[in-house]
C-alpha cells in the first residue's frame, strides 16, 4: 500500500510540474510597452514606440521562468515618435517598407537565468524580412495574482541592435546605427 502511494504521490507531482511548465501567460497591451531610442547627428536621442503589437509567454512561473519561450509581435504601422512625418518615413521603403513588411517579430531561443531575478533572453529579431538572433537582458520586476487570482507578472527587457543589420538602413548619418529597445511587459496566465 505504501509503495502504491508513493507512485500516485510521485505521478502527481509530476503532472504538476508538467502543468506548471505548459502555462501560457499572455501580454496585456494595455500595461506594457514596446520603447526604442535613437541617436540623432550624435547630439540628441529620438525616442519612439509601436502602439499596437501583441505577445506570449509559454512556460515559467511566479517564481522562475527559466526555459520559457518568448513570442512578440509588433505592428509597423502603429509606430509613433510623436511627429507624423517622421512616422510616415519610418514606414517607407527608406526604414520598415511597411507595405511589404508590415510586422516586426521575435521569437526566442533561449530563456536563462542569470542571477537573482535577471535572465538573458536570446532569441531571433525579424525586421524587414531580414532575421538575425539578438540577445536581451530581461529583468523581473514582480509577481502577484489578477483580480480573478490569476498568476501576473512584470519584466523589464533591454537591449540594442544595429538597424542596419536588418536592411532599416534610411537616414544616411543623421540616425545612429545602434537602436536601444526596452520592452516593460506585464503578463497573465491564461
Amino acid at each position: 500500500m505504501r509503495k502504491v502511494f508513493s507512485i500516485i504521490l510521485g505521478l502527481m507531482m509530476i503532472a504538476s510540474l508538467s502543468q506548471m511548465q505548459a502555462q501560457t501567460w499572455k501580454v496585456d497591451p494595455a500595461h506594457s510597452s514596446i520603447l526604442f531610442s535613437a541617436k540623432h547627428n550624435g547630439i540628441s536621442f529620438v525616442h519612439g514606440r509601436f502602439d499596437k503589437f501583441e505577445g506570449s509567454v509559454e512556460g515559467g512561473s511566479i517564481d522562475d521562468f527559466s526555459g520559457a519561450k518568448v513570442s512578440f509581435t509588433a505592428m509597423v504601422e502603429s509606430i509613433n515618435t510623436n511627429v507624423t512625418p517622421r512616422d510616415n518615413h519610418l514606414k517607407s521603403a527608406d526604414f520598415f517598407d511597411m507595405e511589404n513588411h508590415p510586422t516586426i517579430t521575435f521569437e526566442s531561443t533561449s530563456f536563462k537565468k542569470t542571477g537573482d531575478g535577471t535572465y538573458e533572453v536570446k532569441g531571433n529579431l525579424t525586421m524587414r524580412g531580414n532575421t538575425k538572433p539578438v540577445t536581451l537582458t530581461a529583468t523581473h520586476i514582480g509577481s502577484t495574482k489578477t483580480r480573478q487570482g490569476n498568476d501576473l507578472a512584470g519584466f523589464q527587457l533591454k537591449g540594442e541592435v544595429n538597424r542596419n543589420d536588418f536592411g532599416v538602413s534610411g537616414a544616411g548619418g543623421s540616425v545612429a546605427p545602434t537602436i536601444e529597445i526596452i520592452c516593460n511587459v506585464e503578463m497573465a496566465v491564461q
